[in-house]
């Protein structure tokens, strides 16, 4: 019969085999949240002929590489652990009652954190590189001499040399380039060309013009890339701590770090509802020759995910290691 018991009980995790035979092992609950985040990352890309874009087609454009990375989505989600710190033992007889347990007999061991997220694959630059030819053709003049009967003399002699274009050359090439698609287009549309274009073949032809400079600005424009991916870190809440407010990770430009970076923190704050003991409390009070069975109840703590202190989500959770710790007591 029992003695005592408080509110509804969540009992016991995980139980092992004892030393002794006529005693069995088990471990409270601990809670764990798990933060779910959902990360986009931007990488822009400036275009290799960048620092050219206001002398070729005045205008102006970013010429440096750049990354960002914003959170988009985000979730908390509590686990339950064998809390390896509050080990006990008890009689084979109460084995009823630990799989009575809310959460069940979830394993013969301590759960062990598991997988850890690691950053995308860094992504690189892709320019192509057929657009414009990066060697250029010249002519050039040798002089070979020759013996006559009469004297020697020096005749001219003109061959082609292929020699590498300047960064400048390239971009003057593809700026032309541009210039006269866009001309193209122009006389397209208005029905200034030899040949004459209409329904489909029209828009054929205007496609295509499009994909050519789309390609051809890139290499002053540059380009972005954005990728989605997720990460997942794990929180702890500790017992005894006047501050319940714990650092998830920090926001870079790459992404999010758990340490060793500066960046933008983000934190779980926790905030436990107060528990009532029950009126006739008698824990300690008697005592009794069968073991006692030690459980433990949560607390239901309001959990907000925040950053420069605004809260960005906030649920209610119960935590196990936060709340109280009790003892069903038996008469045999």
């Amino acid at each position: 019969m029992k003695k005592h018991i408080i509110g509804s009980i969540a009992l016991l995790l995980c139980l092992w085999p004892s030393a002794r035979a006529q005693e069995m092992t088990y471990a409270l609950p601990s809670t764990t949240l798990t933060v779910e985040v959902e990360v986009e990352q931007t990488s822009f890309f400036a275009g290799p002929y960048a620092n050219y874009a206001r002398k070729f087609l005045n205008m102006d454009v970013k010429d440096r590489d750049a990354v960002s990375s914003a959170i988009t989505a985000a979730q908390i989600l509590p686990r339950v652990e064998a809390d390896g710190k509050a080990l006990y033992t008890t009689e084979p007889d109460n084995a009823a009652l630990l799989s009575l347990s809310a959460q069940g007999l979830v394993a013969v061991q301590p759960s062990a954190a598991t997988g850890a997220w690691r950053f995308l694959p860094p992504v690189n630059a892709s320019f192509p590189g057929s657009v414009v030819n990066p060697t250029k053709e010249e002519s050039r003049v040798s002089y070979k001499t020759i013996q006559t009967e009469d004297n020697i003399v020096q005749v001219p002699v003109e061959h082609k040399v292929k020699s590498a274009k300047s960064m400048e050359d390239m971009a003057a090439e593809a700026a032309e380039m541009i210039l006269s698609v866009r001309k193209d287009r122009l006389n397209i549309v208005s029905g200034n060309t030899d040949a004459s274009y209409s329904g489909e073949a029209m828009g054929a032809a205007l496609k295509e013009l499009d994909r050519i400079e789309k390609e051809y600005m890139a290499l002053f424009q540059g380009y972005t890339v954005k990728r989605t991916f997720t990460a997942s870190f794990d929180v702890v809440p500790e017992q005894g701590q006047q501050a319940q407010r714990y650092l998830v990770f920090r926001l870079t430009d790459n992404g999010p770090v758990q340490e060793g970076q500066k960046g933008i923190p983000y934190y779980i704050e926790l905030e436990p509802e107060p528990l009532a003991y029950a009126q006739d409390d008698e824990r300690g009070g008697r005592k009794s020759k069968a073991a006692p069975l030690h459980y433990r109840i949560p607390a239901v703590c309001r959990v907000r995910f925040t950053r420069d202190g605004q809260s960005l989500l906030e649920t209610r959770i119960p935590v196990y290691q936060l709340g109280m710790d009790a003892l069903y007591l038996q008469n045999k």
